[in-house]
């Protein structure tokens, strides 16, 4: 059937031959179904997700939980006019993967139906009413945790087909079922969501048994649909279940449960308890953790100590049991199961320590004892009542008897059992012991013991058992018990249980023999045999031994003995106490006396007046200063080694202690300190004296260095004595005068000391590395005032020094301490004796090599006197001159760097040499003393510093300050002076003279400390001259120098002069704006009094005026006669200086001259600085023609201040055209 309208005419032909024809219409429709809605709206597949390739329609569902029903509704419309049967199927999906654009193989496409029900629409038949809508109901019920896909086919039943052309109309059609819509659906699973709040349960404490509690929870359904559980009750040993156990919750909901528990047995349990879930693959579980308890029963003692018990006895004690719990309790108490055998092996070893004279006492036969070990421990212990009932919270006394069968320490663990509860363990013990007691050691060795010294040892009695014990000590007894003597500390007493008694033993022997035979007994009560104590010794008698710190350097390893040997060092500083340490060590205990004294050089500490410490006793005095303490103690420790060192040997060992008692086995450390005031090299030996013994000699040795002399005004230099100060000169005028220091040198020590002075240049330059000195004889020869050697003066020598006062040195003042006694001097005599007749014969030739450091020279610096005697403990003078160098032009400063040395020597034999003591050198084998010289020699030049750090000192003047007074009128000439001001300093370390000059326009004003303002001044006024004045500037100071210019308009007719007349400190100088200036040059002299000269520039300008106009001719045309044209014109000054002007018109005829006139014709332009207002003048040129004809005439600008003359020519013609009448005047 087509859709579309068509008609049929049937013709009815009757029997009474009437004929009828009837005319049948139709019309054909397509079937037209539309999908109008899903739910409210129809969902769109994802980009990229696979679908069926025939589906017009896409239904999702959202995730569900398994067993659970989602529905959606789908309304199709029926847009036909037509009843439809239909009915669905659900399909299998198509699913291929296609391109965008790319059809589908229909080949491929297949129909199957599926094979479960979890898709199924409803009504899933019947008939569609035409025109209208249906609702059907798509149920979407996932039985597994799987994604479901699947095609609802809508059929239409019994569609005809459509007739093909060839057939006839009258033939019947076929119908078939046809698929009219497909709906591809689509479903996701999701497992069940069940959560517990909390998922465990834990009960804090103890709870006991047979009591119910609850605890409540939470579970949530955190599912897609509503859930049904059921809990599972366990109730073997405790009873757990959960209130409701069974129920439904809906989605997103929770539910409130209740854990109740009872406890069956006391332990802690940890559980799980199931929650089945309807269609859930596994149960949900909830964690129990809990602790259970029972009854509970304590005794009032932890452990029972029966005490100390003798064999035979007995003994009982009560207990109390005490149930502590609310439950009933059913207790027994008795010995443990697995009962613990008496292990009298562990007692085994206590029985076996003892000395072997007690043996056969001290050991319990093993064997008779064998059987009696076998007894069980609850054989000698009884408990009554062993067992009974306890009411909550209730108490009973329970005895126990003990009966010891053996000496034993007993000890056993009785058990108290509680029926479901906790109960205890008891300890009982009890010692059973008999008296018994030994010695820790029977033989006491005194290794080190010393005659007559009680030697003290220490022995151990131990009671063995825990019974007490009664002892005595009785007399030595053997061979030898005459020969020593033996206390005991305590000699009786009483032991205690198992104590341990520590005797002290005083032994003393009184002889060196070997002691053997000799014992002591000692007595305890209740035992058969004493105890038995036997001594052994050897006596010493008394050691000394001598030795070096372990950090003496100069002690060796391998035989100390041999080295010991007191070496202060080979580089002593003079003056500088070292102190060095002797130890004595005592090695025996008996104590002795000592003494330790120099032999030579003895130093014993000076003992203070008589009286004197009394005194100090009577005046109590305030507590000093820290500063006056210390000058105190320095003052005092002053004294000291001056008192040390009065013997006048040079050097002093002081030793402390000197005397004294060396105890018993000490080690005392003596500290032997050097003081020396004199260099050399000493030698000499400690004695020692140790109670009985023979007197230890320890060899002493020291080398001194230094130098005893120092310069007054630097003091004593500790640290460097050799070096002197250095003397500077400071800065002189190269051939200045020659300049001279006095030094005055002390001498500390108690000999004469000649000084022999060189002095040194140090160049620079010098390769020079080493100086070989040749002397022939003494180096440095005694000479008399003149400087000549003095034949024979070593024989003078030999004689007894003389007694030197005041007189012998001119400088000196107050050397009273180089005075000596008679005795002093005879001793003196005698030592000059004995060393004259060892002293060593002299050398004839002598070769020294030394570092050089500079050239021997007496210019520029010279010693004078070069050799002088300094006496002990007294003083002398020298004296330093410089001369300053003369230095060339080319030189500018030169410093002139030298040193001095003064060799020391020694011209009396006894402070010299000591044979077998002393050795001191002298002259060039002797460090000499240094004295550094300084100076330096500077030509005469002065710094000059200016304001504004110019080359020259430059000046500025003003042409028109030349003229005082009104333009033109009453102006007055007068003269300017500009001044300006400049630092003359003293850079150099020396004073200079000088004086200053110059030439005119210059003048020099007088000097002074502070700058005048520069200004000009009126002739009246005089500047106080300065030239030719001389003057003194000190170094490191400045003085302000004032230069005036002088100017005057005399000076203007340099302008007027040619080239050749102009002096050549002159000229005009232009610059590039046109303003002229006249520049004057000129130098100041700088005049020094060594006739050294220095120039200072001087520069000035004087600014003049330049004028100029602002065109050179002017034409006023053809004008009516009679009447004034006016034009302007501009003058300009473009220089520094104001221009003082007048005009004046010539126009070459007399009679015509009135036709041009300029106003104004005279005045004054400022400088250019000025505004331009001032420095530009407007000049008005008027024209008034008196004839028919034409006029000319010139403007001549002419300056007083030398401004080049200016021409303005200016013309015009007269007509009496009134068409040149003009209304308006130029300009």
């Amino acid at each position: 059937m087509l859709a579309e309208s068509c008609s049929q005419v049937f013709t009815i032909v009757c029997d009474n031959c009437q004929v009828k024809d009837i005319t049948v219409q139709g019309q054909g429709q397509l079937i037209g179904l539309e999908l109008v809605c899903v739910s409210g709206e129809e969902e769109v597949p994802a980009l990229g997700e696979l679908c069926d390739v025939t589906a017009e329609h896409y239904v999702r569902f959202p995730t569900a939980n398994p067993h659970s029903v989602q529905q959606k509704t789908l309304t199709i419309r029926n847009n036909t006019h037509l009843e439809l049967t239909f009915h669905w199927q659900i399909m299998q999906p198509n699913l291929q993967t296609l391109l965008p654009g790319e059809i589908p193989d229909p080949a491929h496409i297949q129909y199957h139906l599926a094979n479960d029900d979890v898709f199924y629409v409803s009504p899933a038949s019947g008939l569609l009413t035409p025109l209208q809508d249906h609702e059907f109901l798509l149920t979407y019920q996932p039985q597994q945790l799987m994604d479901y896909h699947r095609v609802c086919h809508l059929v239409v039943r019994d569609v005809p087909e459509l007739p093909r052309e060839d057939e006839p109309l009258d033939t019947a059609p076929k119908v078939n079922d046809v698929i009219v819509m497909e709906i591809e659906v689509k479903g996701l699973t999701q497992a069940y969501q069940v959560l517990l709040e909390p998922y465990s349960i834990h009960i804090p404490g103890e709870v006991f048994i047979g009591t119910t509690i609850r605890r409540s929870f939470k579970m949530w359904n955190n599912s897609r649909s509503r859930i049904a559980f059921h809990w599972e009750r366990s109730g073997d040993c405790h009873i757990m279940e959960v209130e409701p156990p069974a129920g439904e919750i809906e989605m997103n909901e929770c539910f409130d449960l209740e854990l109740v528990l009872t406890g069956g047995r006391p332990g802690a349990v940890i559980s799980r308890l199931l929650c089945h879930v309807q269609h859930h693959h596994q149960p949900v579980t909830l964690v129990i953790q809990v602790t259970f308890k029972g009854p509970q029963v304590s005794v009032t003692v932890p452990s029972l100590d029966l005490g100390l018990m003798q064999l035979g006895d007995q003994t009982q004690a009560t207990m109390v049991l005490t149930n502590t719990t609310h439950l009933e309790a059913f207790w027994s108490l008795g010995p443990e199961k697995a009962e613990r055998t008496d292990s009298l092996e562990s007692g085994k070893a206590e029985r076996t320590d003892s000395l072997e004279s007690g043996k056969a006492e001290r050991t319990d036969s093993l064997e008779s004892g064998k059987a009696e070990r076998t007894y069980s421990h609850h054989t000698q212990i009884t408990v009554q009542p062993c067992k009974g009932v306890l009411p909550p919270l209730a108490s009973c006394s329970v005895d126990i008897l003990f009966r010891p069968l053996f000496c034993q320490h007993f000890d056993t663990v009785l058990e108290l059992a509680v029926e479901n509860g906790q109960g205890c363990h008891l300890s009982v013990q009890a010692d059973v012991h008999s008296p018994q007691v030994c010695l820790l050691t029977c033989d006491l060795v005194f290794s080190e013991i010393y005659v007559g010294i009680p030697a003290r040892g220490s022995i151990t009695l131990i009671n063995q058992t825990l019974l007490p014990a009664h002892y005595t000590w009785t007399m030595l007894q053997g061979q030898q018990a005459s020969l020593c003597s033996a206390s005991f500390t305590p000699s009786s007493g009483t032991l205690g249980p198992n104590a341990k008694k520590d005797v002290t033993v005083a032994f003393t022997a009184y002889t060196d023999m070997e002691l053997s035979a000799v014992a002591a007994l000692c007595e305890v009560t209740g035992m058969k045999d004493p105890l038995v104590l036997r001594f052994f010794s050897t006596a010493q008698r008394l050691n000394v031994s001598y030795s070096l710190p372990r950090d003496c350097p100069g002690l060796e390893a391998e035989d100390p003995a041999v080295s010991l040997v007191l070496d202060f060092g080979d580089n002593v500083l003079l003056k500088r106490p070292i102190t060095k340490q002797l130890v004595m060590t005592n090695h025996t205990a008996i104590p002795a006396p000592f003494t330790l004294e120099a032999e030579y050089f003895t130093g014993h500490a000076p003992s203070p007046p008589a009286g004197q410490s009394q005194q100090r006793g009577l005046h109590v005095r305030k507590p000093l200063h820290p500063v006056q303490a210390k000058k105190v103690e320095d003052k005092a420790q002053e004294g000291f080694v001056s008192g040390l060192l009065a013997h006048g040997k040079g050097a002093a060992f002081f030793v402390h202690p000197d005397c004294g008692i060396l105890g018993a086995f000490e080690t005392q450390t003596i500290d032997i300190t050097s003081f020396t005031n004199m260099w050399g090299e000493y030698r000499d030996q400690l004695i020692c004296k140790v109670g009985d013994l023979q007197p230890k000699l320890i060899p002493i040795q020291m080398t001194v260095m230094g130098c005893p002399l120092y310069f007054q005004m630097i003091g004593p230099q500790p640290d460097r004595q050799n070096q002197g100060p250095i003397i500077r000169f400071g800065t002189h005028v190269s051939g200045g005068d020659t300049v001279s220091r006095s030094l005055r040198l002390n001498n500390t020590s108690p000999y004469d000391i000649r000084m022999d002075w060189e002095s040194y240049n140090v160049d620079q330059e010098d390769r020079k590395l080493l100086d070989v000195v040749v002397a022939y004889g003494d180096a440095f020869p005694l000479k008399d005032v003149d400087g000549n050697e003095v034949v024979g003066g070593g024989a003078m020598s030999n004689d007894t020094p003389p007694t030197w006062d005041r007189s012998h040195t001119p400088s000196t003042e107050g050397t009273s301490s180089s005075l000596k006694s008679k005795s002093d001097l005879e001793e003196e005599k005698e030592e000059e004796g004995s060393v004259h007749s060892a002293s060593p014969q002299k050398r004839l030739f002598s070769v020294f090599i030394r570092p050089h450091e500079g050239n021997a020279s007496d210019y520029p610096y010279c010693i004078t006197p070069q050799q002088i005697n300094v006496p002990a403990g007294g003083s002398s003078t020298i004296h330093v001159s410089f001369t300053p160098l003369t230095l060339s032009e080319l030189t500018s400063n030169a410093a002139c760097v030298s040193f001095a040395l003064g060799f020391m020597s020694l011209d009396s034999k006894v402070s010299s040499c000591i044979p077998g003591k002393v050795q001191r050198a002298q002259g060039q084998d002797l460090e000499p003393l240094r004295l550094d010289l300084q100076a330096s020699v500077r030509p005469a030049v002065l710094s000059v510093q200016m304001e504004e750090e110019e080359e020259c000192l430059e000046f500025c003047a003003v042409a028109s300050d030349l003229i005082q007074g009104e333009p033109h009128n009453e102006m007055v000439q007068r003269k300017c002076s500009v001044t300006r001001t400049f630092q003359l300093k003293n850079s150099t370390e020396m004073p200079l003279s000088f004086r200053l000059s110059t030439q005119p326009p210059f003048s020099v004003l007088q000097p002074r400390g502070c700058a005048e303002t520069a200004g000009c001044s009126s002739p009246s006024h005089s500047l106080p001259p300065g030239e030719n004045q001389l003057l003194l500037l000190q170094p490191r100071h400045n003085k302000q120098v004032k230069v005036a210019f002088h100017s005057s308009l005399s000076m203007l007719a340099y302008l007027r002069q040619s080239a050749e007349e102009v002096p050549p400190n002159v000229s005009l100088v232009t610059n590039e704006s046109g303003e002229r200036k006249l520049r004057f040059r000129q130098t100041l002299s700088v005049h020094y009094n060594n006739n050294s000269l220095q120039t200072v520039p001087l520069c000035a300008h004087l600014s003049l005026p330049t004028v100029s106009l602002s065109c050179d001719s002017l034409d006023f045309g053809t004008c009516y006669v009679g009447q004034t044209l006016v034009k302007e014109v501009h003058l300009s000054n473009r220089g520094g200086s104001s221009s003082y002007w007048r005009v004046i018109i010539d126009s070459g005829e007399e009679e015509e001259g009135s036709e041009f006139r300029v106003t104004p014709d005279c005045g004054v332009l400022k400088p250019l600085e000025y505004p331009v207002s001032s420095s530009t003048q407007p000049l008005q040129i008027s024209f008034t023609a008196s004839k028919e004809r034409e006029f000319q005439a010139t403007a001549v600008v002419k300056g007083f201040l030398g401004e080049p003359p200016l021409s303005l020519h200016v013309q015009g013609r007269g007509s009496f055209d009134q068409r040149f009448v003009s209304l308006l005047t130029d300009i």
